[in-house]
Formats: C-alpha cells, structure tokens, sequence
C-alpha cells in the first residue's frame, strides 16, 4: 500500500505474531534437530572408521597367512624332494621331477608355479608358468640370508611370490611358490555386503580395463560393481581415496570406499572396497523426516493458540485499518454507518480510535466543503490544464511575468525548466491515448512532489511541462531539483498490463534582470531543452549564448543553402592522393567550400552538420557529383585520363534509391570510365544500416563504381561486417598517421590495418600524412597511396591544372610545392 509518497508492504498483526511464533519453533527445532543430526554424523563416520581399521587387519592377516602356508607348502616339496635314494642328484633331475609332478603340485598345492632357485639368483628348475625376467631381477636382487621374502605383483593377474630358503640333499636353495590372490581374497572379505576390486600399479599406457590409470584384474560383482566404480572415479581421485576414503552416491544408494595396499610403497598394486551404506543413510532421512513432521505439528498448534487468544482484537483492528481509506476517498457517510460509535462499560485501545476517526472524519469533511469551494472558483479563471489540474500556459505568462518583475528585489534570480518526455509519442501511438493521459497524470504529480513549496510546475502542451523556480541562490539548487526529478521518474510506471520507466530531457534558462521578456526565457529554456535531446534520453542542459548563436547560425544555413545550390556558390576544392611507391599522382579528393557572399569561405564542418539528415544533404551531394564528373571530363582534355576524384557522400545520401540512376548519368553524361569516381562512406554510417549499405554497394559495384571506406578506425564497426562489405579502398584515419611516429605509440596499430586490408584484397590510403619521415614509414609497411598537407592544402581546379602542366611527362607529384600548409584548413 502507498503511504505518502512511499509504497509499503502491509503485513497484519495477526501474521506478524504467528510468523514471530513459527520462526521461533523453526530456530529452536533446527538447532535441536542439527545437533542430533551431526550426532548421527558422528557415529555413522566412527563406525565406518572402526570398520576400515578391522578390513585393513584382515587384510594384514590374510598376507601374512598366506606367506605361513607358503613356507608350509615348501616345506612338504622339500621333503618330497629329498625323498630320493639317491645324494647326487643333478640339475636336470631336478627339472625333470617338476615336469613329471607339477600336475600333482598344482592339483594339491593350488600353486600358479614353483621354481628353484640358487643362492646366487639363478633358476635352476621350475614348473607351471614360464619364467619372467622381472621375476629373475627380484630372484637375484633378494641375498640369501636364510628368512624367506615375499611380494605381491600384478600381470595378466595378481598373484602372491614367496621365496622359502630350503635345504635340498645337503645344499642351499630357495624354492620361489606363486599362488593366487583367491585365499587372501576371501579371508579379507568376512562381509558378503562388501564389493572387491583388485588394481594393479599405477602405468602409463593401461590397456583392458583400467580406472585411475591402473589395471583392474578382478571386481567381485560386474553388474552392481561396475557402476559405483565407475562413479567413483569420476568423483574422486586415487590419491583422495587412499587418503581418506570418501562416501558417494549411485543410483539413489550411498556407499564408503576405500583403498588397501598389498604392498608397501606408493606404487603398489592394491584393493578397493565398495560398501554399501544404504540403510544407514535411510535411517538419518527417516530422522529428517520426524523432525520434520514435529516442526509441522509444533507450527499448528502454535497457529491455533494465536487464533484463540489474540485474533479477536487483531481483527478489530484490521477492520479499521480497512475503514481509514475512506478518509482519503471522501466516503465519511460510510465509514460512519460501517463504524458507528458505541457506549460500552469498559473500553480499550480500539475504541479510542473509534472515536478520533469519527472526529477526523468530521473534520475531513468540513475542509473538504472549503476546498470544493477555491476550487470551483479556480476553474472559473481557465487557469488549469484539464487533464492533469497542472497550472496552463495562460497561468504560465502571467506566473512568470510575475516572477521576472521581482528579480532584482525579491529573488536575485529565476530559473525556468523546459521539460520535454522522452519517446512519448511511441509510448502514446502504442499504449493508445487513454493510458498516454493516464502517463501524463502520473508525470505531473511525480513533477510536484520533486519541487519546493515555492515553485510551480506547468504543462506547456502535449507531453511539455515548464517549471518555474523561485529564489534561486546558486546551481546547486537547481541541481538539486533536476536530480529529484529524475530519481522520482525513475520509478517504474503501471499502465494497464505494463510497466515503463519515463525518462525526460531538460534545459534550463536563468534570468538574472528584470529586463528580460517571458516569451524570451521560455525559447531559450526550449533551445537548451533540444540540446539535452542531442546528448541522449534522461539529460539537463543549460542555456548558453553559444546556442543561441548556433541556433541563429542553423536557420541562415538551412534558409540559404537553397539560394547557394541555385547561384553556385559552393565550389570544390581538391586534395592529391599520391603513391608511395613513386610518387605519382593518383587522383584527388574532393572537399566542398562555401563561398558565402556576407559571411565568407565557410568550410564544411561548419554547415554540413546542420543540414545533416535534411534534404538538402541530398541535393548538396548530388551537386558535387555533378561537379566531379565536368572536373573529371576537363582533366580527360589535358591528357590526364587516370586521374580520379575520391567524394565522400553522407549516410542519408548513400542510401537514397536516387544515388544509382544519377551516377549512371553523370558516367553516360560525360563519358566517364566508372573507375574515374572512388565514392567514400564512413564505416560507422555503414555499420548503423548494414543491409541497406550492402545493397547500395552491390548496385554501385555492378556499374563498376569503386567504393572507399573512410576515417577507418574511428567508429565502431564490426570486423565480420567489413569482411562482407564490398568495398575497394580502405582509408586509414589521419589520427593514427599523426601518431604513429611518436614515442610511446605502437606502429603496429597501422600494419595490422594495412595487412587486414590486403588480407580482404584491399587498396589502403593514409590521411593526414604531413612529414616525410611517415611517408617513409607508410611505404616501408606497404600502404600504397596517400594525402596530407606533406604534398598539398586543398586546392582550387586552376592552381591544380597550373601544377598539372608542370608535371605532365613524370607524372610525379611534387612535395613542398605549397609553403606553410598548416595555416590553411581543409
């Protein structure tokens, strides 16, 4: 709801208590829940810490029995092998012994192989699988000291190697058994709920299947394994896992894994352990959920207390938080008969207030009675705008009539504001009238509520509103008022099913004496308003004299240029484009001078832009087409038939559907090759209406009209752009010429361009070339034409044909021909 000029939120006492209620039992209930909760944590980490220790003691128990039965199974081959009648007994008996009883070991003994082995490392008979030569290093690599070793390696599978020291017919030697890893395997697993995964060393070109970068040799159950392992391994690394395990989630079920070594080092072949931890996990959801469900309970009871002991007179009281808007609807009939006043014995706080707005009702009424009256009087005097109740224009003249005569005695000075609304009347052509004067209605009051007291806000007409400020000390209180105004406009406005953001421009105009005319402060309050438009939507402006002098200046131009097309007063001047490579003269540009016969030469800086946009830019442009094809026709007379004239036309003129039919004329007109005209454009003029720029160009392309991208690098465009675009020139902005020299200035800035232009197939020209020493630079970088004041100021056709006939046979043009160029502008 609004509140004077706030929008609040309005929010019951009756919730207010039963929220304050809840938020309590939710803190008090989560803290309680949260500590139990991490209890359980607790536990279920200890338990799973405690199993960890016990698997990793089985583990050990399992190795360390597997080498006790290994020395077992020695022992009873030693005996057998010594079993023989004979005390000379070869080597190759020995062999011979394991080939003819090696079924026998295997079936009884469960041995993958069985080899022996002298003291200096060398096999000397073996059975079962071939010999390995890594097998043979660990042979020689272990000393005969009389204890037995063992390890545990990993091939095409994993397998336990003890070596056993034994006294064979009187000599010493080591039997070396290898067994697999299946009776470690199943004493490590008591529990039938955990899953295995045998893993090799860690490689690095694993081939089969591999995880971590390990061989995987065994897996318990493929079909429930293989899915937590693959996860697993996208979820932590091996390091994080041999560390301190990790718990992880697949498939809705929640598992711990861990990595037990085989073998001491960091690469060692190892087992991974998958459990499952499932009903745990659903045994702390099952927690959450109760907590929850007692949270729910505690928050109805509590619901059902509040509304037993406090809803009566929260009610009451809400009843008459309804009935005081009638106050501001002017409904006092109703809110009297909707609360009438009552005598009961005892009283409290929602009767009093009974009674006060019964008396402010009353007194509400009376004043309403008054105003009705100013009010029928003021609209008798015509001096209100109808539809937003703002003071009218007449009110305007005679307010600040007023307010003028009395700078100088009463206020220094005044200040009035020239309101204007930002794109309003697309607001209004789209939204329709009705929700347009609705706009204006909000606007107006927004308006007031920004001013002080003494001021006064008018609407001028349409979506024009002037403000008049009085007793102006400085800008600062201007400022303060603009500032006020744009932050309340800021504010997003509701109009039916939409909401926008207003945004205005403003200027501002002083008067300091009591001289000054009204109709006078309100034009130069509407001049710097236009200003505020140029530079953008939500801007303020001041009047200067300057705008004035411009605003003088843009009406002689756009009344005369007329006049100065039909007399010939514009005239074209010419700048040489020469090439670097040597010398010669190329073409010229041509640039347009206004010979005006009361102001004098006024160069194109000075009136283009004032005409910019109109269509008189149109007809300006065709004039200078027209006086480029005649030059070009009488240069064709003096021999000079390759010459050709670079002109620059505006955005407006370069999409015009006339452009194409008069340049065929020229061309037909005075029999010019289509290569004698180079039309320039600027790259951000192209860019802002890119598809109508590409079908112009094409158009222009197919009469084999050469086009010039100028001012590169000044504007904004896109480089996927320029690579369509098709263009012939490319002219690079004399502001990075003037620079490109200097300390501190990276050249490279001009040698990517040029590569981008011959990358695209691409002529480059530099402008504003004015010392030899960039000359030099630009050829060396491989530009191939250029223009500045180092060969010539712009010049007229007859000091042009004057340095023609001189050069006539070299063709080359000659620099420094003109003395003290920077004197004159272009």
């Amino acid at each position: 709801m609004k509140i004077g000029n706030r929008t609040r939120i309005f929010i019951s006492l009756k919730w207010q208590l039963l929220v304050v209620v809840l938020v309590m039992l939710t803190i008090l209930g989560g803290v309680l829940g949260g500590f139990t909760f991490r209890q359980l944590i607790n536990q279920q980490n200890h338990l799973l810490e405690s199993l960890k220790n016990q698997l990793s003691q089985n583990l050990d128990s399992a190795i360390l029995l597997a080498v006790d039965n290994s020395l077992i199974t020695a022992e009873q081959i030693t005996l057998l092998i010594n079993d023989k009648n004979s005390t000379n007994v070869g080597i190759n008996q020995y062999q011979m012994m394991f080939d003819d009883r090696w079924p026998d070991i295997q079936l009884y003994w469960g041995l993958n192989s069985i080899r022996l082995i002298s003291p200096l490392g060398e096999v000397l008979a073996h059975g079962g699988k071939p010999i390995d030569t890594e097998d043979i290093h660990w042979f020689k690599s272990k000393k005969f000291n009389g204890e037995p070793h063992w390890r545990i390696v990993c091939r095409q599978e994993c397998v336990i190697q003890v070596l056993v020291p034994s006294l064979i017919h009187g000599a010493s030697y080591y039997l070396s058994l290898e067994s697999s890893l299946i009776d470690i395997l199943s004493i490590f697993r008591v529990n039938e709920s955990f899953e295995l995964a045998v893993f090799g060393p860690e490689i690095d070109n694993p081939t089969g299947f591999h995880y971590w970068s390990r061989q995987l040799y065994s897996l318990s159950n493929k079909r429930t394994s293989l899915p937590q392992l693959e996860q697993a391994v996208k979820l932590f690394s091996w390091n994080d896992i041999a560390s301190k395990g990790s718990v992880y989630e697949v498939n809705n079920e929640r598992s711990a894994v861990w990595i037990f070594p085989l073998t001491e080092g960091d690469d060692s072949p190892a087992i991974l352990v998958i459990n499952n931890i499932n009903a745990w996990q659903l045994f702390l959801d099952e927690f959450q959920e109760n907590m929850l469900g007692t949270l729910l309970i505690a928050f109805v009871l509590s619901g059902l207390v509040i509304f037993l002991v406090a809803w009566a007179p929260i009610v009451s009281l809400s009843r008459h938080a309804t009935l005081l808007p009638l106050l501001a609807e002017h409904d006092f009939d109703i809110l009297k008969r909707q609360s009438p006043i009552k005598s009961p014995l005892v009283i409290d706080e929602v009767d009093l207030i009974n009674v006060a707005t019964h008396q402010l009702a009353d007194r509400l009424q009376h004043l309403e009675l008054e105003v009705a009256e100013y009010t029928e009087e003021l609209e008798r005097l015509t001096m209100l705008d109808t539809l937003t109740g703002l003071p009218n224009k007449a009110m305007l003249m005679h307010e600040l009539n007023k307010a003028i005569a009395c700078v100088g005695s009463i206020h220094d000075q005044v200040a009035l504001m020239y309101l204007d609304l930002d794109e309003f009347k697309r607001i209004n052509d789209t939204l329709g009238q009705i929700q347009g004067d609705e706009l204006l209605k909000i606007v107006s009051t927004r308006l007031n509520n920004s001013v002080r007291a003494m001021d006064t806000v008018f609407r001028q007409g349409g979506d024009e509103f002037l403000i008049l400020l009085r007793g102006i000390r400085s800008d600062e209180d201007v400022r303060k008022i603009i500032h006020k105004i744009f932050s309340s406009l800021q504010q997003p406005v509701a109009l039916g099913h939409h909401k926008l953001i207003v945004t205005t421009s403003i200027g501002v105009a002083y008067c300091k004496s009591m001289k000054m005319r009204a109709e006078e402060l309100i034009k130069h309050a509407d001049l710097a308003m236009y200003k505020a438009k140029d530079a953008g939507r939500s801007n303020y402006r001041v009047f200067t004299d300057d705008m004035l002098l411009k605003a003088s200046n843009k009406m002689m131009i756009e009344q005369s240029i007329d006049m100065a097309l039909e007399l010939r007063q514009l005239s074209l001047y010419l700048q040489p484009i020469v090439a670097l490579a040597d010398g010669k003269l190329k073409g010229f540009e041509a640039l347009i001078r206004w010979d005006h016969p009361e102001h004098g030469l006024i160069m194109p800086d000075d009136f283009i832009p004032d005409i910019e946009g109109s269509d008189a830019m149109i007809q300006v442009g065709n004039y200078v087409l027209e006086e480029c094809g005649a030059m070009i026709s009488r240069f064709r007379k003096l021999g000079w038939d390759d010459l050709y004239l670079a002109v620059n036309l505006s955005a407006k003129h370069y999409m015009d559907p006339d452009l194409i039919p008069l340049v065929q004329h020229i061309l037909s007109k005075y029999k010019l090759s289509p290569q004698s005209l180079l039309l320039e454009v600027t790259e951000e003029s192209v860019i802002e209406q890119v598809d109508l720029a590409m079908s112009s160009m094409q158009s222009l392309k197919q009469i084999g009209i050469r086009i010039a991208i100028d001012d590169f690098g000044t504007g904004y465009s896109s480089l996927s752009y320029l690579k369509k675009l098709p263009f012939d020139v490319l002219k690079i902005d004399q502001c990075f010429i003037t620079d490109a020299l200097n300390e501190g200035v990276d050249p490279h800035i001009i040698t990517t361009i040029i590569d981008l232009a011959h990358h695209l197939g691409r002529t480059v020209v530099a402008e504003g070339v004015e010392t030899i020493e960039q000359s030099n630079f630009l050829a060396r970088v491989g530009c191939e034409l250029a223009q500045g004041y180092l060969y010539s100021k712009p010049l007229d056709e007859t000091e042009i044909n004057t340095i023609l006939s001189t050069i006539e046979k070299s063709r080359i043009w000659p620099i420094g021909l003109v003395s003290d160029l920077r004197q004159f502008g272009c």
